[in-house]
């Protein structure tokens, strides 16, 4: 495991050689309060700081110069919900319904999680983050010091949310208490680390009230976000019904979760007042298609959603449930299924749709100041996809529009051909930056072990 202790580490000398360096040339979409794109942009970063945008006639470059002509430049994707070290469970449980998936597969399996197969798999996850451009994410598991040192290795930012339980998990008897561990050891050192700590209690279904009780007295005291799953299924909301007379929503809001900020993943099955519950906290969703669609949990209501008010950003949800990590491919999924079900080829635009998977992911995870949009004084988290292949042809630098279906409707992972984070290269040219054949051979032969461990192979 990385013996990285509080500084960036992991990346080649050719991610971080430039520390000026422009990307000169490409249709830009800034994804700023205009949506403004420009056919033919320049995009300066200095220190891991975007200090200027704009055509590249008026735009002085500085620094090392990257033509990116026939390339779309945008921010860098944010996954709004994930479980990172969950590719070693990769094709090992489908075709199975939610609450069989976990009690016959996922639960007895995770059984025989350590730390070094939670940071291995962190990083095969992390590696696919890379591949497809997603340079930013929230993370709910076990482990997560673990995962914490596999987000400094890599070189992304993460909300890690280290998950809780009201019993035991893989890691700990007492979840909570391990919880606060991680999140005092990486408090205040978000800068170094990329690592942004939060509190993750699994849902309304796995945790009681007085974990619930303990997790708001934690957030409140440590200003954490509460990262969790509200009803992602209708036997869930029928569960909380009965155990405790009320919506899973309302449950939460009775123990004072929704008092802080909250980050709640699927959100499938909100009634109109669960909904106004999440307005007036401003609580954040995680939309996660792929996922729901594979265990039949439903469609999330984006159309309720937004008349409510309330932002809402895209996941992919752990590769257990959904088997890739390209967010790109689930924003296409998740915005064709939103057209169907609403009978409106019109409804939630390509442009809306990227607005989802970069600035308001950013607003989901609290962010907004610093990442999810290309303006001066943001963190250069920044993917550029070629234009080029055939899949894009053909390519109009003048209208506007086309560079938003292309990247929507057009592109997956494989077509990013650049990945920055904080000013770093993680994928230059079509390359990862990074030991990808140890990643590969370290996660496999550790997920073969835990597979025959828990008599699955």
């Amino acid at each position: 495991m990385s013996k990285s202790n509080m500084q960036r580490t992991g990346f080649t000398s050719e991610s971080v050689g430039d520390t000026i360096f422009s990307l000169v040339g490409g249709t830009v979409l800034t994804i700023d309060m205009e949506d403004k794109v420009i056919p033919s942009g320049t995009v300066v970063v200095e220190n891991g700081t975007i200090t200027n945008v704009g055509k590249a006639n008026e735009v002085e470059p500085r620094g090392t110069i990257y033509n990116v002509d026939n390339h779309i430049v945008m921010p860098g994707l944010i996954n709004t919900h994930t479980h990172s070290v969950s590719p070693l469970f990769r094709n090992m449980a489908d075709d199975l319904h939610l609450m069989d998936w976990l009690k016959t597969l996922i639960w007895p399996a995770e059984q025989y999680l350590t730390a070094e197969h939670a940071y291995w798999g962190a990083r095969l996850a992390f590696l696919e983050f890379v591949e497809n451009g997603i340079t930013s994410c929230a993370d709910q598991y076990f482990f997560a010091a673990s995962v914490a040192e596999a987000v400094k290795d890599t070189g992304i930012t993460c909300l890690l949310s280290p998950s809780i339980f009201s019993g035991p998990s893989p890691e700990s008897k007492n979840t909570l208490e391990t919880a606060l561990k991680v999140i005092e050891r990486y408090s205040g050192h978000e800068e170094q680390t990329g690592v942004i700590p939060a509190i993750g209690p699994h849902a309304p279904y796995s945790c009681n009230s007085d974990t619930w009780d303990a997790v708001v007295t934690a957030a409140r005291e440590h200003k954490l976000i509460i990262h969790t799953h509200i009803s992602e299924t209708l036997d869930e909301n029928r569960m909380l019904q009965e155990q405790q007379g009320m919506s899973p929503s309302r449950f939460l809001e009775s123990r004072g979760v929704f008092e802080n900020r909250v980050l709640a993943a699927h959100c499938i099955h909100l009634d109109k007042t669960d909904m106004q519950i999440f307005k007036e906290s401003n609580a954040s969703v995680s939309y996660n298609p792929v996922s729901n669609l594979k265990l039949v949990s439903g469609i999330m209501p984006l159309q309720k959603l937004l008349s409510h008010g309330i932002t809402v950003g895209i996941g992919t949800d752990g590769a257990q449930s959904n088997n890739s990590l390209d967010l790109l491919t689930d924003l296409k999924i998740g915005v064709l299924i939103q057209k169907q079900k609403q009978e409106n080829a019109a409804f939630f635009t390509a442009r809306q749709a990227l607005r989802m998977a970069t600035i308001e992911g950013a607003r989901s995870l609290h962010l907004e100041e610093k990442i999810g949009s290309l303006e001066i004084g943001k963190r250069a988290d920044i993917i550029t996809i070629d234009t080029e292949e055939g899949l894009q042809t053909p390519f109009y630098k003048e209208h506007p529009n086309q560079a938003f279906s292309a990247v929507v409707y057009n592109s997956h992972g494989s077509k990013v051909s650049n990945t920055i984070a904080n000013g770093n290269f993680l994928k230059k040219n079509g390359r990862v930056l990074m030991d990808k054949q140890e990643i590969l051979e370290r996660a496999s032969s550790l997920g073969r072990q835990l597979m025959q461990s828990a008599g699955l192979l």
